[in-house]
């Protein structure tokens, strides 16, 4: 993420830094061969001026020449008076534009290659001073999630343990089925938390896999939770699509993506999972009926703790999961998207 950011920041200071160079250098030049050309075509000359001089028909002159000899063409008419100016300072002229227009190229490019390579390399030290207090604070709050989700691991082990043994020692009481409800959420929002964390600093340990073995397979643990919300699975998957990738993190890609899915569908239609070959890309897409996802809501999905649906907000998702989809995704240099509209929401991730 900071990767990017940084490359950006370098690239508009070089960007700046040459547009301001490029236009100094071109008045520097254009102001000393204007004065050049003066010098030598004379200081009764207009400059580069005299080139574009224009002279105005006398009216007079042209209706009389006109009615005295209407088959032949006016002697005076729009354009430049090349009676104006002597052949040898036309030349003149047109000769030093030319070695103006020159020159000006040719310092352009050789100042400004070495100015590029200078700049672009002063901007990398000047974008990670810029980045520097913002990649501090990164750390210190995940290092805080993964310091707090272990911390809260135990104590809330012990309540669930504790509040087990009251229920099979009093039976069903709804205090204590509070207790072990809220216990039961705990766990798994600091289970999500620490998948997060480790996501995102656990260095991917990468290898030849059959991804589209993986997502069939977690389509068929999803099936049976589907059915019961009334949906099939449809699938269309090619074979022998091997990728070089974290087994772990694209069988939990692959989860996330199908239990968001189904977790979100309504109405009437089916839960379709494709995995295609595209050249070098490999193209997964997840498909389920749906209410149409705001633009408001789409800048936000991939954000940790954002809910689209608040109706969902109490149904053991918090908010983590496509954000630990966008940051497997993104470590193995791919991209994800949504597309929302006609009642069907498609989730693509490309690798």
């Amino acid at each position: 993420m900071f990767k990017r950011t940084r490359l950006k920041i370098m690239i508009f200071i070089t960007t700046t830094v040459m547009l301001l160079l490029v236009g100094t250098v071109g008045a520097i030049a254009l102001s000393s061969y204007i004065e050049e050309y003066n010098q030598t075509v004379g200081a009764d000359k207009n400059g580069l001026l005299e080139l574009f001089e224009y002279s105005v028909p006398d009216e007079d002159a042209a209706t009389k020449t006109g009615s005295e000899d209407s088959g032949e063409e006016s002697g005076t008419e729009w354009g430049y008076d090349h009676s104006s100016l002597p052949r040898k300072d036309m030349e003149a002229q047109l000769s030093i534009i030319k070695r103006f227009v020159g020159v000006l190229i040719r310092n352009t490019f050789r100042i400004g290659l070495f100015i590029v390579i200078l700049v672009f390399s002063l901007s990398y030290f000047i974008a990670g001073w810029i980045l520097k207090p913002l990649e501090e604070s990164y750390k210190r709050q995940k290092q805080f999630i993964s310091d707090a989700g272990h911390e809260l691991k135990t104590p809330v082990a012990t309540i669930d343990a504790n509040a087990e043994l009251l229920y099979s020692d009093i039976g069903d009481n709804k205090w204590l089925d509070n207790i072990r409800y809220e216990s039961r959420r705990m766990t798994e929002l600091i289970r999500q938390l620490l998948d997060l964390v480790r996501t995102e600093t656990v260095k991917n340990i990468k290898e030849d896999v059959d991804l589209g073995r993986i997502v069939m397979g977690s389509a068929l643990v999803y099936e049976a939770v589907a059915f019961e919300k009334g949906y099939l699975i449809e699938t269309d998957i090619d074979d022998d699509i091997v990728i070089h990738a974290d087994k772990g993190q694209m069988e939990q890609l692959a989860a996330i993506l199908i239990d968001n899915a189904i977790d979100h569908a309504s109405g009437d239609g089916a839960i379709n999972i494709s995995l295609k070959k595209d050249r070098s890309r490999v193209i997964l897409s997840i498909s389920n009926p749906g209410d149409e996802i705001t633009d408001e809501d789409m800048k936000n999905l991939f954000e940790r703790f954002y809910r689209a649906d608040k109706a969902h907000s109490d149904n053991g998702h918090y908010g983590l999961g496509l954000a630990i989809a966008k940051v497997i995704v993104t470590s193995h240099k791919g991209s994800i998207s949504v597309k929302s509209g006609g009642g069907v929401n498609v989730f693509t991730v490309e690798l």
